[in-house]
């Protein structure tokens, strides 16, 4: 429960971060550091308008049934065998493809998980009998600078734990130039991936508990994200 707690100071924190370091481009100069609910609405209203920017380009894709990197994304099967490990125990299930209502991209969802729509631009992707264990979903705009993306990301995790690390991404091709981060409490894990190497540009972060390992399965699913919309 205190991680949810935790990740609700984290956009108070990103809006002090965005302020002192220059990295918005809108005129949030005169709080001096100090964070109100003013900031907070103009941090969130820059990010949407940012996503929004993009949103007539991402239709088209959609109505043509291609993704960013022009694969035809209606082609893809209505089901994929998907292999993860939970609690330390080797899986393979059928996941079933599902689109987001919320945002322009489809996934496979294993059994035991839903998907759901957070709050505008994100989703979760959430553990049936734990929703205090989920995957948040966002698709990131094209012409974001990816340093902000990764200082965004990293005042997140802090607002969780200030002790914040870098980790190793998988030798897949899909994470080429991806970014991983990863901070925990006495009970929880929170890692971001932002993913880089396809056109269209994600971030999913993973919340997971120590003593119930789910990350994996998490980590599975979120390889299969593909822009567009399917048939």
């Amino acid at each position: 429960m205190k991680i949810i707690a935790k990740w609700f100071l984290l956009t108070g924190i990103l809006g002090v971060i965005l302020t002192g370091c220059g990295t918005s481009e809108d005129n949030n100069n005169g709080s001096n550091g100090a964070t109100s609910t003013e900031d907070v609405e103009q941090v969130e209203q820059n990010e949407n308008q940012a996503t929004n920017n993009n949103e007539s380009d991402e239709n088209q894709n959609a109505e043509s049934g291609l993704d960013e990197n022009n694969e035809d994304v209606s082609s893809r099967s209505s089901e994929q065998k998907l292999q993860y490990q939970e609690n330390g125990e080797k899986k393979e299930e059928t996941a079933i493809l599902k689109e987001s209502d919320n945002q322009n991209y489809s996934l496979y969802v294993l059994p035991g998980y839903e998907l759901t729509a957070e709050e505008p631009n994100k989703d979760s992707l959430y553990l049936s009998e734990d929703g205090q264990v989920f995957m948040r979903i966002e698709m990131l705009p094209t012409d974001m600078q990816w340093d902000t993306i990764v200082e965004n990301t990293k005042a997140q995790l802090a607002a969780v734990n200030e002790e914040v690390e870098t980790i190793e991404v998988p030798s897949e091709d899909f994470f080429k130039d991806s970014i991983a981060m990863e901070t925990s409490t006495d009970e929880d894990i929170v890692t971001a991936y932002m993913i880089k190497n396809v056109e269209k540009p994600f971030k999913f972060t993973i919340f997971t508990k120590k003593d119930s390992d789910y990350k994996d399965a998490f980590l599975q699913m979120g390889k299969t994200i593909a822009a567009g919309k399917a048939e």
